[in-house]
């Protein structure tokens, strides 16, 4: 007894000692930056400049390769500054390249801002100390954990912050032109992988927003919990930057021949937007995003919050209401709210991810229990399948080897075809309260009508509609509208998967999900 009692003194010792002595840096040396004036002569922007005063101009970004190449376009177009904000950056071909694609641009005179929520960054932090060096190239982490060597045990001492993290995605070039919406850097999300990808959708956007995107990169550049990735690492000296600089100049030159980099060269959207002919939507619209401090207030308050005033602000559908949401926990109020839409005619389609496409298992087992009240209260609920790719990206005339599976990750929604928001949030207690999230809200019947489109002609070819077996009991089963199959049980899955779910699904961490 008295043996135990020390073990558990002495590693409750341990782990304070650890813990106890990580400490954040001062912040007295770090210095603010803000965003050029929007005024500032810039060729990409007079490229795509707006001749509609209080308007903003939106372009979809649906296919993988376009959304890559539509950033490097705009990196190389680059005359002043490129602001990048992700949740994730993976160490993966795509974030390579872009990286040294940044680095580039960094040589001309670019000042270029790199800010990377901090919980997926230990690999790469050599790496962006390195960047850093670099007089034109900021790096900077947000929410850091102070314990740079055992940062998991971070979480024993302050996981009400550590566990809340920064998901916004927003990218800026010169002040002028801004994309936001689902997709972090690394291959899945810009079809570089054969194996898998996610279905995704950003907006490319012109005119009056932009700089009000680049307020809110400001707001979270500058906030108390984004650090220089020096004053985390350490300083980093020159032969690091040397180093790090030929490793990304060779990574480039032996690329060239690659699958992915051809696919990438054949993409006609570089020309499309040098030559001004992409067609924008010039439409009203509003930025949401929210403030830095959500991630140390407490739960409850919601005055950092943007889902309220972005929810207020498209109010109730009366026709139709279409919601795109990989990570879909509506809870019992959200099933109430959709399922009272359609007692007042509405129609209500909710499209999610399929246990055998989610790549989130604890989601899908927080999810799991609200089919049965939806159905029942009449929403239309399709889940996606996890879709052989292969035969898709052939179609589109692209070289591709071995299998493909699909996994939604955009985030939209539309009502009555007439607005439409697309940006990082999921309608999931993480995004609602936990994580910092951001999006547009675009008044436009076209790009309304798009997704629409979508849903009606195309959806069934790529999701399952699940439906109750009896209308009398919360058995479920899913139908292929296209091959008329059913299924009694999830489709494409083992039963050890569906175990797996089922034992999450016992445990009360729904507010975490």
């Amino acid at each position: 007894m008295i043996i135990n009692s020390f073990k558990a003194t002495f590693c409750a010792v341990l782990i304070f000692t650890i813990t106890g002595c990580a400490q954040l840096p001062s912040r007295e040396s770090i210095q603010p930056s803000y965003a050029i004036s929007a005024d500032t002569p810039s060729t990409i922007g007079e490229a795509v400049g707006s001749n509609h005063p209080g308007l903003s101009g939106f372009y979809p970004l649906v296919d993988g390769v376009d959304a890559f190449v539509a950033r490097l376009a705009l990196i190389d177009s680059a005359e002043h500054t490129i602001d990048v904000q992700y949740y994730l950056y993976h160490r993966q071909q795509t974030t390579i390249l872009f990286t040294a694609f940044l680095l580039k641009a960094a040589e001309r005179g670019v000042r270029v801002r790199l800010l990377l929520d901090d919980l997926s960054q230990a690999d790469s932090e050599l790496d962006l100390a390195a960047l850093a060096v670099h007089p034109n190239v900021e790096v900077r982490l947000f929410n850091p954990f102070p314990n740079r060597r055992f940062r998991a045990l971070g979480f024993i001492t302050n996981y009400s912050q550590l566990s809340r993290r920064m998901h916004n995605k927003s990218f800026i070039v010169d002040n002028r032109i801004f994309i936001t919406g689902g997709r972090n850097i690394g291959n899945a999300y810009f079809s570089a992988e054969d194996h898998s990808e996610f279905i995704d959708l950003d907006v490319m956007s012109v005119g009056d927003i932009v700089p009000e995107a680049s307020d809110a990169f400001d707001l979270y550049w500058n906030h108390t919990l984004s650090y220089p990735v020096q004053n985390l690492h350490g300083e980093r000296d020159e032969q690091s930057l040397i180093e790090i600089t030929k490793t990304l100049e060779n990574y480039v030159a032996d690329n060239q021949q690659s699958n992915y980099v051809e696919q990438l060269r054949e993409s006609a959207f570089v020309n499309r937007l040098l030559n001004d002919e992409i067609e924008f939507d010039w439409q009203e619209s509003t930025l949401f995003y929210d403030h830095p401090d959500k991630v140390m207030n407490d739960v409850d308050e919601k005055s950092a919050n943007m889902s309220p005033s972005l929810f207020k602000k498209m109010g109730e559908p009366k026709r139709k209401a279409i919601i795109v949401s990989p990570y879909f926990i509506p809870r019992e109020q959200g099933t109430q709210l959709l399922t009272s839409w359609v007692k007042k005619g509405v129609d209500v389609t909710v499209l999610t991810n399929s246990l055998a496409a989610t790549d989130v298992s604890a989601v899908h087992a927080g999810y799991k229990k609200y089919r049965a009240d939806l159905v029942r209260g009449g929403v239309k609920l399709w889940e996606l399948k996890p879709s052989d790719l292969v035969a898709i990206k052939r179609k589109a005339g692209r070289k591709v080897t071995g299998s493909s599976q699909a996994s939604l990750h955009a985030k939209t929604m539309t009502f009555d075809d007439e607005k439409i928001f697309v940006g990082t949030m999921n309608l999931d207690p993480r995004s609602l309260d936990l994580n910092t999230e951001m999006g547009v809200l675009i008044d436009s019947e076209k790009l309304s009508s798009f997704l629409a489109h979508w849903v009606d002609k195309k959806m069934p070819e790529y999701a399952w509609k699940v439906e109750l077996k009896s209308p009398d009991d919360d058995e479920l089963i899913w139908l292929d509208t296209i091959s008329n199959q059913q299924f009694d049980e999830e489709p494409q899955t083992s039963s050890w998967r569906r175990f797996q779910v089922w034992f999450i699904s016992l445990f009360p961490i729904e507010d975490e999900l």
